[in-house]
């Protein structure tokens, strides 16, 4: 249950009606008092994921989280979201209640999507060796444990429609978002990736040299890391990609949109691109984050 507050009067019962001391009460998750339980019968249940246990075939376990539709009915298919990001020092999965950082998530449950995220070898919080997965290889191998989850997460939530199948992500999720695309064309039906780093030889070199080494002591990590190198693979249908990103991204540089749209064009591969000319690596206007979520549900909608 997230945090309520309320302001009761507490009157003494000798006192005058409608006299006493205001207070301000917060109850925080479920410590709810008895005595407060009354007042907050009213909220409405809330739309909770369920969190799944995996063991891949590598031994592996891995967490993923899912959200159902809201109007969810048993016995129907509904599309999925796969909401990724998958690089180091992140956790996505998690049993604790994220307040508005899941808004987009039910705000895609609400309109008839089921929502899946997945914590895959190389994120945050399950040691040095978990993480060391990514060593050298970043964007390489972290697809194959996503794709792996989602099939066995199918044939264990039969309401997945893999056939129907979006991935999304910021940063090094809108990364993955490109290169789950390239990859598996024929798995995933569209992405939409947001900010997404093209090449780590475009990237700071404290962040890509701490997982990557030198250019010069690890080029076929490089290589094949880069999404550039898979522009080929992408579809030749339209309305199977959408790219955004603000112009002035501080972290990652519209140069790497640049080159990506480049290659798009000599490959003669369709896409999408959303701009946002004052934005930097995160939306940070109103009108920047409604006229986004507003594009990202439109395209799947209409795409999915």
């Amino acid at each position: 249950m997230p945090p309520q507050s309320q302001v009761v009067r507490i009157t003494p019962l000798d006192a005058p009606n409608g006299t006493g001391q205001l207070v301000w009460i917060s109850v925080l998750g479920d410590l709810v008092n008895e005595a407060l339980s009354e007042g907050l019968r009213e909220i409405k249940s809330l739309v909770v994921p369920e969190v799944f246990t995996t063991r891949l075939g590598s031994g592996d376990i891995i967490y993923s989280m899912v959200f159902k539709p809201h109007n969810f009915t048993p016995g129907r298919k509904y599309p999925t979201v796969l909401c990724i990001y998958g690089g180091p020092q992140v956790q996505l999965v998690t049993n604790t209640f994220k307040g508005f950082r899941h808004m987009r998530t039910h705000m895609l449950a609400a309109h008839g999507f089921c929502v899946v995220s997945i914590d895959s070898r190389g994120s945050d919080n399950r040691g040095v060796s978990f993480q060391a997965h990514l060593m050298n290889r970043m964007g390489t191998v972290e697809i194959e444990d996503q794709v792996e989850v989602l099939q066995l997460l199918g044939a264990q939530c039969d309401y997945m429609d893999l056939s129907r199948l979006a991935v999304t992500g910021w940063s090094y999720g809108g990364y993955l978002s490109l290169m789950a695309l390239a990859h598996c064309p024929d798995f995933f039906k569209v992405a939409i990736a947001g900010a997404p780093v093209v090449s780590w030889n475009l990237y700071d070199t404290g962040y890509t040299e701490r997982y990557m080494d030198l250019p010069s002591v690890n080029p076929e990590g490089y290589r094949s890391g880069s999404v550039l190198s898979y522009v080929n693979n992408l579809p030749d249908e339209e309305n199977r990609l959408l790219i955004v990103q603000g112009m002035i991204d501080e972290n990652v540089h519209f140069s790497h949109t640049n080159q990506l749209i480049q290659a798009l064009i000599k490959a003669g591969k369709p896409y999408q691109l959303q701009i946002y000319p004052h934005e930097r690596h995160c939306l940070r206007q109103l009108d920047s984050n409604e006229h986004y979520e507003t594009k990202l549900l439109s395209f799947l909608l209409n795409n999915l």
